[in-house]
């Protein structure tokens, strides 16, 4: 038995996207910017995806800007508003390292670098954030559910307590978008980032939501694709199905929420384990687990030899072990940060998974915590 349980790292693609996406790899195969029968039928396909992702995230067709996903959406929105010359931005402390990374490279360039607090559930202080958005700021950001814990922030407050100073905001809605009905257009926010592979489509596109596109310089020169502002052929494959399965996650009736509240109780019973953010509004089917005096890579490491696949909340980066930026900002110490594990649960996860899980996880704890499962044994 396998089960999958970090729908928070990857979708399975879905078969409404997968079946969209089919004729794109091989009949309609044009490049989408030639005029030739085989390129207007490219250009059609993506055209019409267009649409319906903007309908589908209350936006204007053209102020969609398809990427290769919601990292290089992130980097344009960063990158794109704040130009130069020189200036400050702000930004949460929990940010996705997609925000993090580029405004800490502008940073080291010479911008003025400003982070916003988290209270311990991981929610945005809205007054701390008040107090260091200033006008004349070159952009501020906060994502609208984190990744690691899956606390939702209260993204339409914080937007408008920047837009009366003048301060654009972007938000990376990347974790979101499968969970949360994403509304552009009412969130007050200046940029937005989705990414399709998060829900049920595939892996290498996204898109940036510009509300005014040309306030964001682009990134990538070329072609001229994408109205000047992300060069490159267009992935008309990969954006047909990104709007197919955005379409059908939003038709599917959701379990994920009954699921976590039956994991939960669970975990409430178990020694030695606790919840993060249990308070915090979250996503239907993020649980994030501190497990007492235990290595999460070895647990998870553990879990999969037990056929179950979850991550470890302590990793913020391909590879690290190094306790996450997002935990240590609400008031983890870095031993209980590096404790953690990730549980997302998916819109195809029965009761019977997850209560397989559960067993498994209190059968691998003990077996670490008593020696009877050596490091060597889940390396």
């Amino acid at each position: 038995m396998s089960v999958y349980l970090d729908h928070a790292a990857t979708t399975p693609l879905c078969d409404e996207a997968r079946e969209a996406m089919e004729p794109y790899l091989s009949q309609r195969f044009g490049n989408a910017s030639e005029p030739h029968a085989r390129g207007r039928e490219a250009r059609l396909g993506l055209e019409q995806a267009r649409r319906r992702l903007a309908e589908l995230l209350d936006c204007e067709p053209g102020q969609l800007v398809f990427t290769s996903g919601g990292t290089e959406a992130d980097n344009q929105a960063v990158f794109g508003l704040c130009g130069r010359p020189l200036g400050r931005l702000v930004a949460s402390a929990i940010e996705h390292s997609a925000v993090r990374a580029p405004a800490l490279e502008l940073e080291r360039q010479g911008f003025e670098l400003a982070f916003a607090t988290v209270d311990a559930q991981g929610v945005v202080d809205s007054a701390r954030f008040a107090d260091l958005v200033r006008e004349g700021d070159r952009m501020a950001a906060v994502m609208w559910a984190n990744n690691v814990t899956g606390t939702v922030q209260p993204v339409a407050e914080l937007a408008a307590i920047a837009g009366e100073r003048g301060v654009p905001l972007h938000v990376d809605a990347v974790q979101a978008a499968a969970s949360i009905a994403i509304d552009f257009g009412g969130t007050g926010a200046e940029t937005m980032a989705v990414s399709a592979h998060k829900l049920y489509g595939p892996k290498g596109v996204g898109a940036l939501i510009a509300r005014d596109p040309a306030r964001v310089r682009p990134l990538i020169w070329g072609g001229g694709q994408e109205g000047g502002l992300r060069s490159g052929t267009e992935n008309v494959p990969g954006i047909v199905g990104f709007a197919a399965a955005l379409e059908a996650v939003r038709r599917r009736g959701d379990v994920r929420r009954r699921l976590r509240d039956r994991l939960e109780a669970m975990i409430g019973r178990g020694a030695g384990m606790s919840i993060v953010s249990r308070d915090a509004e979250r996503l239907p089917g993020h649980v994030l687990i501190l497990v007492e005096h235990l290595r999460a890579d070895m647990l998870v490491l553990a879990l999969d030899r037990a056929g179950f696949a979850v991550a470890a909340g302590s990793a913020c980066a391909a590879g690290s072990a190094a306790p996450s930026h997002v935990l240590l900002a609400q008031g983890l110490t870095p031993d209980d940060a590096r404790s953690v594990i990730r549980v997302s649960i998916g819109l195809d996860t029965t009761a019977e998974e997850v209560d397989g899980f559960w067993a498994a996880l209190v059968a691998c704890a003990e077996r670490l915590r008593t020696g009877a499962l050596p490091v060597t044994d889940v390396a």
